[in-house]
Parts: C-alpha cells; sequence; structure tokens
C-alpha cells in the first residue's frame, strides 16, 4: 500500500497513522508506575501503622454491673450519676450516666472490669460532678452484681452465679425461664426493712394450647391439632400460686428459679405472662405491713398509700432476669421491682 493510500486509510477511521500503538504503550507505562507508587504507600502505611488488640483474657480479673438503689424521689439534682470512677478510672460519663434505680452497664452480658482484691468506687452526681459515694469493696474473680443501697454505705455484692446452666432438654410449647428476686426494700428513707419476704408467681395461662404429649397420650379432641388452642382462658383459668425460692431479708436473693413459659401462639419465639406477688413471712403485722392472708402492703411508685403488692412480667424462653424489689415502702417514691437481664 503507498504512503498516500496509507493515510487515506487511516484518516477514514479517524486514527492517526503510526501513532495509536506508542499511545498504548505510553498509557500502559503510567498506570503500572502508578500502580507501583499506591503499593509503596499502602505497604508503607500498614508499617507505621500497626492495629494492635489490646485485650487480656477475663478469668483472673473481677467482673461486675453496678446498681444504684438508694431509696430517694429522683429529681432533676440528683437523678444521674455522670460519672463513674474504678479505682480512679473513669469508666462512664453523661453519654451514658447510671441512673437512680438503674444500673450500669445496663444490658445483658455486659460488665465493668477490675483486678480481684479491694475495689474502688466513685460516683459523681449532677452535671456539676459532686463526689457523693467513695468506697472500697472486695470483688472475687468472675461475675458479680454490686448494689448500691446507701450512699454512705459500702455496696452489698451478689455473686452472679455464672456459667449459667444450660438446659438442653427439648420441649414443645411448654419450657422455662430463670428469674432471680432480691430484697431490697426500705421502709423508710434511712431504714431498711426488717420484713423476710417470699417472692410468688403463677401462670396466667394454664395449658393454653395443645401439645406433642397431648397427642401422645391422647388428650387431643377430635378436630383439634397439635398447637390448636385450648379452652383456658388467660387471666382466668389461672395457675396456683407458686413459690419462687425461699423467703429473704434485706440483702439477700432467691438465687436462680426456674419458672415455666407457657406459649399462646404455638409458632412464636415463647413470650408468657406470669403474675407476681409477695408474702410476709416473718415481721407482719396485720393492717400495718401485710393484710389478712399475709401479703406485702406497699406503696407503688405511682401510688400515695400501702396497697397489696401485685405485678406481672413477661417471660421469654431461655431468657435470665434480675428482679429487684428496691424503693420505700411507706410512703413516695414508692417501691417496685427493677429488672436487668442477665442473659
Amino acid at each position: 500500500m503507498s504512503d498516500s493510500a496509507a493515510g487515506w486509510y487511516f484518516r477514514k477511521r479517524r486514527i492517526k497513522p503510526f501513532y495509536f500503538l506508542n499511545l498504548n504503550i505510553v498509557h500502559m507505562k503510567r498506570i503500572y508506575y502508578i500502580g507501583i507508587l499506591l503499593l509503596t504507600v499502602f505497604f508503607t502505611a500498614c508499617e507505621k501503622h500497626v492495629i494492635e488488640f489490646d485485650a487480656r483474657p477475663a478469668t483472673d480479673v473481677a467482673e461486675f454491673q453496678i446498681h444504684w438503689y438508694s431509696p430517694i424521689t429522683p429529681s432533676v439534682d440528683n437523678t444521674y450519676m455522670y460519672k463513674i470512677d474504678i479505682n480512679n478510672t473513669m469508666v462512664a460519663n453523661s453519654t451514658t450516666p447510671l441512673k437512680s434505680y438503674n444500673s450500669q452497664p445496663n444490658s445483658a452480658g455486659r460488665y465493668f472490669t477490675a483486678e480481684a482484691g479491694s475495689v474502688n468506687i466513685k460516683l459523681y452526681q449532677s452535671t456539676d460532678l459532686n463526689l457523693v459515694y467513695d468506697q472500697n469493696v472486695t470483688l472475687a474473680k468472675g461475675k458479680q452484681n454490686v448494689v448500691i443501697h446507701d450512699l454512705n454505705l459500702p455496696p452489698i455484692v451478689f455473686e452472679t452465679e455464672y456459667p449459667f446452666i444450660i438446659d438442653r432438654q427439648t420441649y414443645d410449647t411448654d419450657t422455662i425461664a430463670f428469674v432471680k428476686f432480691y430484697n431490697i426494700l426500705y421502709e423508710y428513707v434511712n431504714a431498711p426493712t426488717t420484713l423476710k419476704l417470699q417472692y410468688q408467681y403463677r401462670k396466667n395461662w394454664v395449658h393454653p394450647l395443645y401439645t406433642l404429649e397431648d397427642l401422645k397420650n391422647g388428650r387431643i379432641p377430635e378436630g383439634k391439632n397439635v398447637g390448636d388452642a385450648t379452652d383456658t382462658r388467660a387471666g382466668v383459668d389461672v395457675g396456683s400460686w407458686t413459690n419462687l425460692g425461699a423467703p429473704v431479708s434485706f440483702g439477700e436473693t432467691t438465687g436462680w428459679q426456674v419458672v415455666p413459659v407457657e406459649k399462646n401462639t404455638y409458632v412464636s419465639q415463647g413470650v408468657a405472662r406470669l403474675d407476681y406477688r409477695i408474702i410476709v413471712t416473718e415481721g407482719g403485722i396485720e393492717g400495718i405491713n401485710m393484710n389478712s392472708e399475709g401479703l406485702l402492703l406497699a406503696q407503688t411508685t405511682s401510688g400515695s398509700a400501702p396497697i397489696v403488692y401485685s405485678d406481672y412480667w413477661n417471660s421469654t424462653i431461655g431468657r435470665r432476669v434480675h428482679h429487684f424489689y428496691t424503693g420505700i415502702r411507706t410512703e413516695k417514691p414508692g417501691a417496685g421491682v427493677r429488672i436487668l437481664l442477665a442473659k
């Protein structure tokens, strides 16, 4: 092909003759050198900024949750602890304050840590960070619940009873949860109760659904199947009252106790209501702190005079829940159960 013919051929296709290969080579070289430069910067940065995880095993330290249950009437000035120091190291501030009748950390499975032995706890109140609590407490290795009920006294320490026992049995619709009751009740602002209390529960349903066990034993009527509702009526056909552990005095706990979870919907995560009440087993005076049946008389957090204590909570399959009975029985702010999930 002649030079003039070649020129016409490349012009027709808008390609400049003899240069298109050279342009590609130039671009490839540029990309190659840019790539080498980026890789050099990347590896240099990684060498200078090594990421280290400053973690340590928790097996040899004390793990604890702090509960603040002083019998106070919450107000703008005293509702929050805006700073928590453990052994003079801040572990919580105004972002996650410790509220009255509450806990920190306030979620299942989370704990503060410190070396086992004598541990100093300081609490700073209000936005002015007034030091209102400065006490030492001895903590052992493992998980504990530290209950502050008087800002002038060391806290009460309860073992969390971990590791938790795992129930590996197979259930149909009837299964279990766990509840742990604590007596932190006050009679007056500076007077812890002298009453010994028996926590009780009952099922809000009695056998709400037909189960595989019913099928096995021929207890399902014709026209009904496993998972169908029985004739049990919620709140009417209820269970009998059952003791949750043994009676406890102030500063004591029942330990973990099994409670039933009877689902009223076959395909569900398993949530069931349980009713609760409290019997006075020691120190009771009829008309003063209990009625004729021995049921505790206590002012509620929304009431104005002591009445028979009653409450209900929903239980979920496999859950472990702390029930702290706190506050003042005879006057404002009243008393009630505060809960915290352990699992």
